[in-house]
């Protein structure tokens, strides 16, 4: 069966997503009430949050990709490279920093790869498997899409990939994807015309 693909641009008044994290303590699982955040865009810009009484920050954010550095008094401090924010969407990530002194702020340079999933008719196509595995077989990276037909893989190490989408266990697409740099998110909207 043929599947044929066509790529939609992004609607005008989509420039912006939202960012939500939670931050705990890894070995209680205590929220980390007062943790700071750096969001360090791909252009440079700097932004600060702190975590409320419950561990949690909520933020718009440019659609982009973002390293950001996680710390608290008494933990060791945590750099996520390749968050993706994707415009229209909110993002939710969760995460634990270990007590101690020192930071974990070391690692490679990575990208987002993300975007919107629809059908010929545009609406959402949801709860579908994306999978991008690198040409050489050593790196996967797996997500489903939610009930706006988002998805979103964080922390991808620029190389060539091979771009899956899965449902029912059923390859619907197949495709190679180049993802030249860490500074830039690679926004990638499909529509699947025929199934």
């Amino acid at each position: 069966m043929d599947h044929r693909l066509e790529q939609p641009t992004a609607a005008a008044g989509d420039v912006a997503g939202t960012l939500c994290c939670t931050l705990l303590d890894r070995r209680s699982s205590v929220p980390l009430r007062g943790a700071r955040i750096t969001c360090v865009g791909r252009d440079s810009r700097v932004a600060r949050f702190d975590a409320d009484g419950s561990g949690r920050f909520t933020t718009p954010l440019p659609q982009g990709v973002y390293d950001l550095v996680i710390s608290a008094r008494g933990y060791i401090s945590l750099l996520v490279r390749g968050v993706g924010v994707l415009a229209g969407h909110n993002q939710t990530l969760t995460r634990a920093l270990v007590p101690g002194q020192g930071d974990d702020t070391q690692g490679e340079a990575a990208t987002a790869i993300g975007g919107y999933l629809t059908d010929r008719f545009g609406r959402p196509v949801t709860n579908v498997t994306i999978r991008i595995t690198a040409e050489r077989g050593d790196v996967t990276y797996t997500t489903r899409t939610d009930r706006d037909g988002a998805y979103l893989l964080h922390g991808i190490v620029p190389q060539a990939y091979d771009f899956t989408v899965s449902a029912h266990e059923r390859r619907i697409l197949r495709e190679a994807v180049a993802i030249d740099n860490a500074k830039d998110f690679v926004r990638l909207d499909l529509r699947i015309v025929q199934m």
